[in-house]
């Protein structure tokens, strides 16, 4: 069953786990329904915990799984005798990594400009939000006609360059976001 994330605005309980061979899986684990690994919800239920070792059944199949190795963010798991190597990343140290190994050229197509002069009228967000794809972030008063300006992707809102009650002009930088899905 397909899930549509809606990413909220409490990252804690979203992460990015990359194994070495360097396939990527962004785990969201909510507390009121079944975790969603890369934006499908998996049926698990977790049979037991101590310590480093855990059960858990997904499909029918029963998985036992050992923390052999910890190093920071390093960590090996042992499921059902066979060794996973993973970098487990906060959405937000995996964003930072991410804007240092790529230029800016991608992000500043996330990037919010103003569409035409006017003056703001409210921010919906603040800086470090999570916001999804479309959502509203501010409110643009424009020829008498309030305006809501929408994020173009699921991310991070990164830097805000605006305050309400001012004005702006066209193609002025309002609100910076990166990109959780690239």
């Amino acid at each position: 069953m397909a899930t549509q994330y809606i990413y909220k605005r409490d990252a804690t309980r979203l992460f990015i786990a990359m194994r070495d061979n360097g396939a990527r899986y962004k785990i969201y684990l909510p507390k009121e329904s079944n975790p969603i690994i890369n934006e499908e919800e998996k049926d698990i239920f977790f049979i037991d915990h101590k310590n480093n070792f855990s059960s858990f059944s997904m499909n029918d199949v029963l998985y036992r799984c050992e923390i052999t190795q910890r190093d920071q963010n390093r960590i090996t798991v042992k499921v059902n005798g066979v060794e996973y190597k993973f970098s487990i990343e906060s959405i937000f140290s995996y964003l930072r990594r991410n804007l240092l190994n790529k230029g800016t050229g991608a992000i500043a197509a996330n990037n919010i400009k103003s569409p035409m002069p006017g003056k703001i009228v409210d921010v919906f967000m603040s800086e470090g939000d999570l916001v999804n794809e479309g959502e509203p972030v501010l409110s643009l008063e424009a020829m008498k006609m309030q305006n809501e300006i929408s994020a173009s992707c699921n991310g991070v809102i990164r830097k805000i360059h605006i305050v309400p009650g001012q004005s702006v002009m066209q193609d002025e930088l309002l609100v910076e976001i990166t990109s959780i899905d690239e």
